[in-house]
């Protein structure tokens, strides 16, 4: 017993202190990247095709995506579960077959447009290929993987681990992706502080912290660790100035329009 104990214990420790994320520069091809948070979702409905397509037309360089799968395995555009937010539909979404959500429509917060609910399919056939792409996996429960799965599939069968990326909340979902499709970039999802010392089981290749958690610290040990640094939701340009001068590696943003013409972008 005492063995095993000492084994497993040791096993742990090397899996903790063995994490290198991977040096993600064909990523950023040199330059700050910016993120359009959920497309246009100030003028669009969120995470629909109509809102990933004003992005690209507007120029954004990269895109955020949140994603659910349904019951039969589909891997659609949603931030939330529940269909009654944002949507005409009931019920939630990963428990329902596509066939039942397929017409369902998304509608924007900020004016009177819907569109037809997204696949993540669907967004990766209208991208071009430089734009990069931010996955966000929504889970259920701690242990579930199953969009996570799902996904990653979806990358590897298309050949898209150089420009795209999975990131989320839940350190074991990207425990998972990193034991399972090693080639796939992944990103950790902060938002309070003491979720900081989980990112020793997510091993992530980027941390993306909220605004307010970045600290001179916090970037002195993300650069002795290699690890990229996006920073979200940042909507005003005094944060946007404030990070740039902090030298984050990518800006996640509502507010297209600080994008392409401000002397922020340099950099």
């Amino acid at each position: 017993m005492l063995y095993f104990i000492v084994t497993t214990l040791a096993l742990v420790i090397l899996y903790l202190l063995s994490w290198h994320p991977k040096r993600a520069k064909r990523f950023y091809n040199n330059r700050k990247l910016w993120f359009a948070h959920r497309g246009a979702l100030l003028s669009e409905p969120e995470n629909t095709r109509e809102s990933f397509k004003k992005a690209i037309y507007t120029g954004f360089p990269a895109i955020e995506v949140d994603v659910i799968s349904t019951q039969d395995n589909i891997v659609c555009c949603s931030h939330n579960f529940d269909l009654e937010r944002q949507t005409d539909g009931q019920g939630y979404l990963h428990e329902k077959h596509y066939n039942q959500v397929k017409e369902t429509n998304v509608f924007c917060s900020f004016n009177n447009k819907k569109a037809q609910l997204t696949t993540l399919d669907q967004v990766l056939d209208l991208i071009p290929e430089t734009t990069r792409i931010n996955i966000e996996i929504k889970t259920s429960k701690r242990m579930d993987f199953k969009t996570a799965r799902l996904t990653a599939k979806i990358l590897k069968e298309r050949k898209l681990e150089s420009r795209a990326m999975i990131s989320a909340f839940n350190p074991l979902t990207l425990c998972y992706i990193k034991t399972f499709f090693s080639s796939i970039l992944t990103g950790y999802i902060v938002e309070k502080r003491l979720m900081l010392p989980f990112i020793y089981i997510a091993r992530p290749d980027f941390l993306h912290p909220i605004s307010n958690l970045i600290t001179d610290s916090l970037l002195t040990f993300t650069k002795r660790k290699g690890l990229r640094v996006n920073v979200w939701t940042v909507n005003t340009k005094p944060a946007i100035d404030w990070l740039t001068e902090k030298e984050v590696d990518g800006i996640i943003t509502d507010r297209m329009e600080f994008y392409g013409n401000s002397e922020v972008l340099s950099g």
